[in-house]
Parts: structure tokens; C-alpha cells; sequence
């Protein structure tokens, strides 16, 4: 390995090595972070052999780890996303996906998520209401399903599912007294 003369100056491994003590990092991102510091491209990648050797850099782990630290708040297109932004190839990134997500259970994770997210979005209407009853607004159940949507899109569920999961909820509301249970 070649290190730079200057006592300043940290040799790629030291650097690798810091910003791996911090968070995990793809092959991509080290790399990409190491370039961008000025290293030499043969010198990069003999630290990244060295760290994939040493086991601090393995993309297949890192992708498996964050799909399921996000399985319970994100949907499986979001994940997806979130691992091509970090440079991970797509067979990496799909094999990871398949081993965390089904689609039934993404389904009752919007849906728990809904369910939430509608008794949330209903006590904060009712006390905005409760406070300024002369002020117009939308109606209720309008209201709590477009905040609701919005929730849920935006955390990447396709507006399909989206809609049957507020589907879902109408339908109990409509047979029960109005409140939603969000353990059910």
C-alpha cells in the first residue's frame, strides 16, 4: 500500500477505516468517498479488497441489515430506492428484498401504519375543531384520508395498496361506532 509522505496526509486505509467506524458504507459509497478525497484509484481499491477481506465492507450483509431495519416503516419501493441510491448492483439489492419482504405482509404494514396514522390524524382534527368551531373546513373522514394517503405514499406504498388499506378502514368505520382500533 502507498502512503502519502506528508504527516497530514492519512493513507487510504486510515480513512476507510474511519469512516467505517461510523456507519456501515457500500463498496460504492466508500469508494466514491475515498476518490473524492484525492486518493489514487489503485490505491482505493486495494483498500477496498482489504476491508471486503477483513469483512468491514460486504454489501449483500449491508442490504439484507437495512431492508430489515426498515421493513416495519417503509414500504419495499422506498427500501428499493433507498439501496440503488447507495450504489448497491440490483441482484444485491432484490436478493435482500425477497429475503424481508412478502407482499401480504408490506400490505398489513401500510395497513397497521394506516390505522395508526387515522386515530393520530382524527384526535388532532377533533381538538383543532374543538378550538375554533366557527372556522370551515374540509369533513372529517375526507381530511383523515388524504393525510393519511399523503403518509403513506410518501413513505413509498404503491397508491393501490394505499387505497385498500383506507378501503379497509372506512369499511370498519362504517360498521363500528367511528374509531379506529390501530392493534387490530
Amino acid at each position: 500500500m502507498v502512503r502519502l509522505s506528508s504527516k497530514t496526509h492519512k493513507s487510504a486505509r486510515e480513512v476507510a477505516l474511519n469512516y467505517l467506524s461510523r456507519r456501515a458504507l457500500t463498496h460504492y459509497e466508500l469508494e466514491t468517498r475515498l476518490m473524492e478525497k484525492g486518493y489514487e484509484s489503485l490505491e482505493v481499491h486495494e483498500v477496498l479488497e482489504k476491508m471486503e477481506e477483513l469483512g468491514y465492507l460486504n454489501d449483500q450483509e449491508l442490504a439484507l441489515t437495512v431492508s430489515k431495519n426498515r421493513l416495519k416503516r417503509y414500504s419495499r419501493r422506498r427500501v428499493l430506492r433507498d439501496l440503488q441510491n447507495r450504489g448497491l448492483v440490483p441482484q444485491v439489492v432484490e436478493q435482500a428484498l425477497r429475503l424481508t419482504y412478502s407482499s401480504d405482509a408490506e400490505f398489513q404494514q401500510c395497513l397497521t401504519l394506516a390505522k395508526r396514522w387515522w386515530v393520530e390524524e382524527g384526535k388532532r382534527w377533533d381538538q383543532k375543531i374543538h378550538q375554533d368551531r366557527t372556522k370551515k373546513s374540509l369533513p372529517r373522514e375526507l381530511l383523515l384520508q388524504q393525510k393519511v394517503a399523503r403518509k403513506l405514499v410518501q413513505r413509498g406504498y404503491p397508491s393501490d395498496m394505499v387505497k385498500n388499506a383506507l378501503f379497509q378502514i372506512q369499511t370498519i368505520n362504517n360498521g363500528g361506532d367511528g374509531t379506529v382500533d390501530p392493534s387490530v
